[in-house]
């Protein structure tokens, strides 16, 4: 009986070490190919805000054997309040289940990040402080010039964008403006942490001030308070201040903002000026016509951000990284093909975490005291049908029913993994 001949490893280069390319290198190593992952900062980034991971994504986090490692790092948030300027609790929201405002699997970005990455950094090369300057199509490679190794130039069967929602890499590869796909939802955060202090615990705060703004306090579980700033803003001043990346300019707007607007205002801003790990974020989606060309192929927000107001990034992330390296172990010999059958794969599921309405950040986000009125007896309400277990009843009518459910169809068998990237 005749030998099948051997599959040669895919070179892969990922640029991008937040949550989907840690992910993607956890798996295409485990596959038996040869993953470097680049970063442009010096270190992984732990500044940002709480996130999440539901439905499928905890399912995927199952087979990575991380559950229980993440679940001893979450937050431990205990549910969520809606207060007014003098700490009363218009509403409470204690975490029950699914349909809590608080996520059992709730956990700082970059303690996500950092389990992503101990668990394939064994597997995959990691390289801090270096990004993609040029690629250059070769018919059967990718080759890659580098921006800090002097123009030179490597190698690859596959490059992976997995940067953030305005990654210049995509610009690069698609020949466009960065923002050319970014659809706008006009909201920003910034978010920073400070020191706990006698006020808080472990509830999240929600507090309104008009003008459409907002401030979101959250624990960490390491003893710090997880602040976010919102506002609803659609100036070119703003666009201007995240642009240039002035820490100092961005606090001083901020704070100019919120200082003096109520409740506990003051002691968060003085936070802000405080804080090292100030992260401005733009509230908006990725809308790209396409997730690859030639060799190279997006995943997570480059290639297709849900916003934070899904509360799906992190889940997507997770997910796209998943299916995309089951897609490319399942189309070895051809990753063009890999790419397509990714995309038809993640297209519907992404298309359904992205409709939002675009007037939700609006009503989120009140411009007047009586509409924060307004929105405190809807929440009220809301809150009063959570604990007659209303809610709980409407959530297994949509289970039932498969509406508005994150769970992804069809997810590929681990044993891909084994079977089909098994190299001889």
């Amino acid at each position: 009986m005749s030998t099948p001949p051997t599959r040669k490893p895919l070179r892969v280069l990922i640029s991008g070490a937040g949550i989907g390319g840690p992910v993607l290198a956890y798996w295409l190593s485990k596959a038996g190919h040869s993953v470097t992952v680049i970063e442009r900062s010096s270190r992984l980034r732990k500044e940002g805000q709480t996130v999440d991971i539901t439905g499928d994504g905890l399912k995927v986090i199952k087979w990575m054997d991380l559950l229980e490692t993440i679940r001893a790092r979450t937050t431990k948030e205990e549910g969520a309040k809606f207060v007014d300027s003098r700490n009363r609790v218009v509403a409470s929201f204690p975490f029950a289940g699914r349909l809590s405002l608080t996520n059992e699997f709730e956990i700082v970005r970059g303690e996500l990040a950092e389990v992503f990455y101990e668990a394939s950094k064994g597997k995959a090369e990691y390289v801090f402080r270096e990004r993609i300057s040029k690629i250059e199509e070769m018919g059967d490679c990718a080759e890659v010039t580098f921006a800090s190794e002097d123009g030179k130039k490597r190698q690859y069967d596959v490059v992976v964008v997995a940067e953030g929602l305005a990654s210049r890499t995509r610009g690069l590869v698609l020949g466009e403006d960065v923002r050319a796909p970014i659809k706008p939802l006009h909201m920003w955060v910034a978010s920073f942490s400070f020191a706990q202090g006698e006020n808080d615990d472990q509830w999240a705060r929600v507090y309104h001030i008009p003008n459409r703004r907002a401030l979101f306090i959250r624990p960490d579980g390491l003893g710090r308070v997880r602040a976010n700033a919102c506002v609803i803003d659609d100036s070119d001043k703003i666009l201007a201040i995240s642009g240039i990346r002035d820490r100092e300019k961005q606090k001083e707007h901020f704070i100019n903002l919120f200082n003096g607007t109520g409740w506990e205002t003051d002691r968060i801003m003085d936070g802000l000026r405080q804080a090292d790990d100030l992260y401005l974020q733009e509230t908006a989606q990725a809308k790209n016509k396409t997730w690859s060309k030639g060799r190279v192929v997006l995943v997570g927000d480059t290639a297709y951000c849900p916003s934070p107001l899904s509360g799906m990034g992190c889940t997507s992330a997770i997910i796209g990284a998943y299916v995309l390296a089951a897609k490319l172990v399942q189309h070895q010999d051809n990753p063009q093909a890999g790419f397509a059958a990714y995309e038809a794969m993640m297209r519907p599921y992404v298309d359904d975490i992205q409709s939002i309405p675009r007037v939700f950040p609006h009503l989120a986000l009140p411009e007047t005291e009586w509409g924060i009125s307004i929105l405190h007896v809807v929440v009220y309400l809301f809150s009063l049908a959570a604990k007659a277990g209303l809610i709980t009843a409407i959530g297994k009518i949509t289970a039932y029913f498969n509406i508005g459910q994150d769970q992804f169809p069809d997810l590929p068998d681990p044993s891909v993994f084994e079977r089909e990237g098994k190299q001889e």
